[in-house]
């Protein structure tokens, strides 16, 4: 068999950006031409790489899965001839030690060299990457004020699913789970001081879109603090990532439905980060698949068609 590394560096990039328009931007091919080089590796494969079903956002398959870091490791290999230079380590922002992704590249940097940061709350995503303090970063696409910026790129890795945080004595801590709209009155608390700006403009549509009655006001003290006031009723019940490990044992993590609110976790980076970087932190992290498809969901407007794009 005879894979030539253009074949092989446009299923890179796909992996990297899943869709085939950026992807066909980046390497300045057209839509037709990047998808017969996908149809070409596939024919000489035996095997189906992407799944193609969901016109807004492509898929790989568990072939395309087990693929992927073969390529990435051929056109590293071809990128790095007579480089002589170690693999870097890659600066990613997590935007918060106790969030989600702090799990995913903990995970990754088993086999990915990794520098996790954190940026201040006020600080967006497209902020640390412009400002080179970061080659990657977790954060909202969505936040990003448009038109979308040339040199910032973006892929969707997870759409992490909301749930109320009561105390087990709470009325709603023996429930499945808790409709959207049992939320319409509802006192809940979520301090807005030191939130990163991200969360905040999420919580603040949140409760425009429910109805419900989130109080903004003061601050944590940090995560342990306020895990703690709502544990013991001092506070009022709270918003938390379905990803997120809960902080006491006494808590209780009640998922929200009907429809189920979203928080859109998407990974940006500058158009000087090769896409074969981006597709092994990806892989590295257990989500070269994709997001898996939700229906039912709610998420911000910005975030919502950036994702149908």
């Amino acid at each position: 068999m005879d894979l030539d590394t253009a074949t092989l560096r446009a299923f890179v990039t796909v992996a990297a950006e899943l869709h085939f328009g950026r992807a066909a931007a980046r390497l300045g091919v057209s839509q037709q031409a990047l998808s017969k080089r996908i149809r070409r590796l596939e024919t000489d494969l035996g095997a189906a790489l992407v799944d193609r079903d969901d016109r807004r956002s492509i898929r790989l398959t568990a072939d395309g899965q087990r693929v992927l870091p073969q390529a990435v490791a051929v056109i590293r290999a071809v990128d790095r001839l007579g480089a002589g230079r170690p693999p870097e380590r890659l600066r990613v922002d997590a935007m918060g030690d106790h969030l989600a992704p702090m799990a995913w590249l903990r995970r990754a940097s088993v086999t990915v060299p990794v520098e996790v940061t954190e940026r201040p709350p006020a600080a967006t995503a497209e902020h640390l990457l412009m400002a080179g303090r970061a080659e990657l970063a977790f954060g909202r696409a969505g936040a990003v004020p448009g038109p979308w910026p040339a040199d910032l790129r973006r892929r969707l890795v997870m759409l992490e699913p909301l749930a109320v945080l009561v105390p087990a004595t709470h009325r709603w801590a023996a429930r499945e789970r808790l409709p959207l709209a049992e939320l319409a009155g509802a006192r809940l608390w979520f301090p807005m001081a030191g939130a990163p700006v991200e969360w905040q403009d999420y919580v603040a549509e949140f409760a425009a879109s429910t109805g419900a009655g989130i109080d903004t006001r003061g601050s944590t003290f940090g995560f342990a603090n306020w895990a703690e006031d709502v544990t013991a009723g001092v506070a009022p019940p709270s918003l938390i990532g379905e990803a997120m490990r809960l902080p006491d044992e006494r808590m209780r993590s009640v998922p929200l439905s009907d429809p189920t609110p979203v928080f859109p976790w998407w990974l940006l980076w500058r158009s000087d980060i090769d896409d074969a970087t981006v597709a092994e932190l990806v892989a590295a992290m257990g989500f070269a698949a994709g997001p898996p498809s939700r229906r039912d969901t709610w998420m911000p407007e910005a975030d919502a068609d950036l994702r149908d794009r």
